[in-house]
């Protein structure tokens, strides 16, 4: 979770009844929103009386229970003109039905149709669960254009075995360009590659949305119920709650392609024939890497006559990689091949949308696959290929042009180009057949200037090695370098004067520069560390906050 988040919304369902101030039961079958059976065919009909509240606990119930020509009944709600917001942390704790048939959601619509009727202005679902399979969770994005023409990506996650009906708690933290899917505060889900039809990226998923509850029975999810079925059933939520993010999230990943789409010839990518052979690509839904691989990997299968250049793939998209120092892979190759596999980032340097001679260049890093690896072992299942932007050297094999350095800031930026493509050479070392699975395809931020092997964009110190990183009184300023005396979330010159008064000096220095101990023109931790050091204290939470 980002810290230090304000709490802006909630409901602990401390009263008697369902708060209307806050939620809006939705009625009947659908008909009345212009969606009959709710767009998916469901068999309940939604009523205000299958929401209960009582000890501290939102109970919605789904009831075999003929209404309105429908044999079910239960609840929807939503916070529509009663909570809508643009970005956020968003969470649940709960606790899920199961049985075949039963539906239960929490999600997030447009709170209007800033793009287009669904899916066009989106929809963010944070948790779906299908009652016949319940560890399972289901984390997804609806965009693109107005149905037929919209498009959905996404992951699962798996619960326990046998705790779906415990509670668990299920987020998103949704920022500008990213969403990010937590279950029990443990990130599952990132993703920062959609688009709308109707406006740029990052639409649909930069406008006001608002928030629903829902069991549903029945639909094309799930399938109808059977007579394993057990009704009632309870759908039990503890709290709601909507927490205010910074804008923009921390440069930590970018993802290339996690490969969800399931259709990459429909998704930029292409592939090409070499001269002693040829192949192709094509999406596996079996075959899956072992973390972050969701329902679909890239398949790719070639061969050739002898050794030499049997094709590649790739696919165009521009990235803006400032910040970022790694690029990173999950790969399973067969066994018995000994190949190399040339990645070469495209480099657009004068910005022109493309990549052309003499104006552009390429930067090449080549992963030498075989019985002993060393970059991937084949035959040795899935295995996370992590790669050094600094190991990608100047090819001017295909590309000869540009400034031979590896660019990351779009020209139109105030950059000097960025990556526009991505492609792969696969050179045979001997003739035969090549054929791996890939997967999650990242650009990351590995950055650890402290050494203490905390990633820096996650590093609660980072002037100090900080290994630990125990944060006693939890403002996001780690022990070993917290210098917010008042913790008030900033280091400045209200902390010095704490210390100037434990000191026994005036607590308004005649300027603001007699904070600065160290005289390198700011007033900050290092500053308040010699304080520290003055009192015979170690840098760590103040015992002086108020």
């Amino acid at each position: 979770m980002v810290p230090n988040c304000a709490l802006v919304w909630a409901d602990e369902f401390t009263g008697t009844s369902v708060d209307t101030t806050k939620w809006e039961f939705m009625i009947g079958n659908g008909s009345a929103y212009g969606i009959p059976g709710w767009g998916n065919n469901e068999l309940q009909y939604y009523t205000n009386t299958n929401a209960t509240v009582a000890n501290g606990e939102l109970t919605i119930t789904a009831k075999q229970q003929s209404l309105g020509g429908l044999n079910y009944t239960s609840s929807r709600l939503r916070t529509l003109g009663r909570g809508d917001w643009t970005y956020g942390r968003f969470e649940m704790r709960a606790k899920l039905p199961s049985g075949q048939g039963i539906w239960p959601a929490f999600w997030m619509l447009s709170s209007a149709p800033n793009y287009g009727g669904w899916a066009a202005s989106g929809e963010i679902d944070i948790m779906e669960s299908k009652g016949q399979n319940p560890t399972k969770i289901y984390n997804t994005l609806h965009y693109g254009g107005q149905y037929p023409a919209n498009t959905s990506s996404g992951s699962g996650t798996f619960l326990p075995a046998g705790t779906a009906g415990n509670y668990h708690e299920y987020a998103v933290e949704w920022q500008n360009g990213e969403i990010r899917w937590y279950v029990d505060d443990q990130l599952v889900s990132t993703q920062n590659n959609w688009y709308s039809t109707a406006a740029p990226f990052p639409a649909p998923f930069d406008v006001n949305f608002h928030l629903l509850l829902n069991l549903a029975v029945g639909g094309n999810f799930v399938g109808a119920p059977n007579g394993s079925t057990v009704f009632p059933q309870n759908y039990v939520v503890d709290y709601v709650r909507v927490y205010e993010l910074p804008a923009d999230p921390p440069p930590a990943r970018l993802i290339f392609d996690d490969m969800e789409h399931g259709n990459p010839l429909g998704n930029n990518w292409f592939q090409f024939n070499g001269s002693v052979g040829g192949g192709g690509i094509d999406p596996n839904f079996s075959d899956l890497a072992p973390s972050d691989g969701g329902f679909a990997s890239l398949q790719t299968g070639w061969g050739g006559s002898s050794a030499g250049f049997f094709g590649g793939f790739g696919r165009n998209k521009a990235l803006d990689l400032t910040g970022m120092t790694h690029f990173s892979f999950w790969i399973r190759p067969d066994a018995g091949q000994n190949y190399s596999l040339e990645f070469n980032i495209q480099d657009d340097d004068n910005g022109d949308g493309a990549i052309t001679n003499p104006a552009d260049d390429e930067f090449q890093y080549r992963c030498q696959v075989g019985p002993s690896g060393p970059c991937a072992i084949s035959g040795g299942g899935w295995q996370r290929v992590t790669v050094p932007l600094s190991a990608f050297v100047p090819d001017n094999s295909f590309v000869f042009g540009g400034n031979d350095v590896l660019d990351t800031k779009p020209v139109s930026e105030g950059g000097n180009g960025q990556m526009a493509t991505m492609v792969v050479a696969v050179i045979g070392n001997s003739s035969g057949n090549v054929t791996f699975r890939t997967d999650y395809w990242t650009f990351e931020n590995l950055a650890d200037t402290d050494g203490d092997g905390v990633l820096q964009y996650l590093d609660n110190c980072t002037q100090h090695a900080n290994l630990s990183q125990v944060d006693s009184d939890n403002d996001g300023f780690g022990n070993r370098c917290d210098g917010d005396m008042n913790n008030n979330g900033a280091v400045n010159g209200q902390d010095t004067v704490l210390f100037r008064q434990q000191l026994g000096q005036p607590s308004t220095p005649p300027t603001y520069n007699s904070a600065d101990l160290n005289a390198n023109g700011a007033v900050n931790a290092q500053d308040t560390a010699l304080y520290r050091q003055l009192l015979g204290q170690p840098p760590g939470p103040s015992g002086f906050a108020p």
